[in-house]
């Protein structure tokens, strides 16, 4: 074999296994990324479930709402029952029970309820805003 051949053919095996190892370093770099983006934005509400109160927040909206706004069967996106305490209420004043849920788009449904000493729940009024108002802090 002369030697420009053998030079090529290393060339072609050199080129190749490069390719390789670069491809190969592609898919690992690939991996981490896409496992950090799961429930990067995803709420307390999304991951740990939605506590009984504000799921009665919810379907009592869905029972007594009086607009034109379509949004049975959307998923909670935040709310704030976590910061319900009975012993923090003054003279009988109402916890204010937010719920969120997403909407169309970068849309929210705010949902807001009432929460007495006793965990009765009353639906007040429901909105269509563009932030959470369970946690305007952020997720």
């Amino acid at each position: 074999m002369s030697l420009n051949k053998m030079m090529g053919a290393g060339f072609g095996l050199t080129l190749s296994a490069m390719l390789l190892a670069t491809g190969a370093m592609a898919e690992v770099q690939h991996q981490p990324q896409a496992q950090a983006r799961e429930g990067a934005n995803e709420t307390e509400s999304q991951t740990e479930g939605v506590p009984p109160k504000a799921e009665e927040c919810k379907q009592l909206a869905v029972d007594e709402h009086d607009t034109d706004y379509d949004f049975e069967g959307k998923e909670v996106y935040e709310n704030n029952a976590k910061d319900f305490d009975a012993s923090e209420l003054e003279n009988g004043e109402p916890f204010e029970l937010r719920v969120d849920l997403l909407g169309e788009g970068n849309s929210m449904y705010n949902i807001t309820c009432q929460m007495d000493a006793d965990e009765n729940v009353t639906f007040e009024k429901i909105e269509k805003s563009s932030s959470s108002q369970a946690n305007p802090g952020g997720a």
